[in-house]
């Protein structure tokens, strides 16, 4: 799910408002050094919201797939499959409602 985000600028600064309305326990920062796939996995206990700081690719969650744009935010909830294909150099923050948990990352392999 593609989220809004609130932005303010003035003369000052540029105030990004990416996570309003539930608890984070959790924060991460993934910096790709190559071109790369990251997720292919669901929580049953966790949320997920994402907010791609620079870079680019392509994500699908859920049923939804599309392109990453700077300054887009995503959201994946219990259940949900999300697996992000990113190019190198691109910067993704994650906040989510608990920490990580290796028990709680269900793994979906794709045939083809």
């Amino acid at each position: 799910m593609n989220l809004p985000t609130i932005k303010h600028e003035d003369n000052r600064r540029k105030l990004i408002e990416w996570i309003s309305d539930f608890p984070i326990r959790c924060c991460k920062i993934l910096i790709m050094k190559e071109n790369g796939e990251v997720g292919g996995h669901y929580h049953n206990k966790k949320i997920d919201t994402f907010y791609l700081l620079k870079g680019g690719g392509t994500f699908e969650i859920g049923d939804t797939a599309g392109t990453l744009i700077e300054g887009g935010c995503y959201r994946a909830t219990m259940g949900e499959l999300h697996t992000f294909k990113l190019k190198a150099g691109s910067i993704l923050l994650e906040a989510s409602t608990t920490p990580f948990d290796k028990n709680d990352e269900n793994k979906v392999f794709k045939t083809q």
